[in-house]
């Protein structure tokens, strides 16, 4: 190659400085199949990481999620049990307050 760029008119050294550079440039640029390789491993790689960072983060969310809604159903059976001994409490002194009537009545009734 270096006789075919001396015979169209470059001199020696300039012909092998051009195909030092050439091949420097090749050596640096060309695409093997085992630079291919690792450019696609690496963006593989880092294609991963951006995925999995992001769906850590959704998972995150959804855990929380989760979380606060539980925790809402456990205040809202605290509140429901707090409510129902209320309601029994009432219904019971409705109760009693109603035999306690009927009782008085029947008592006016025997003993007038």
């Amino acid at each position: 190659m270096a006789t075919g760029l001396e015979a169209s008119g470059i001199e020696r050294q300039q012909a092998a400085a051009t195909l030092e550079a050439i091949a420097n440039s090749i050596e640096k640029f060309a695409v093997t199949p085992e630079r291919l390789r690792e450019t696609i491993e690496a963006s593989q790689q880092a294609l991963y990481e951006s995925i999995k960072g992001e769906m850590d983060q959704r998972f995150d969310a959804v855990d929380k999620r989760f979380g606060d809604i539980i925790s809402s159903i456990n205040d809202s059976r605290q509140q429901q049990r707090a409510d129902s001994a209320k309601v029994f409490n009432l219904m019971l002194g409705i109760a009693l307050g109603m035999a306690g009537v009927t009782g008085g009545l029947i008592f006016n009734l025997f003993f007038p």
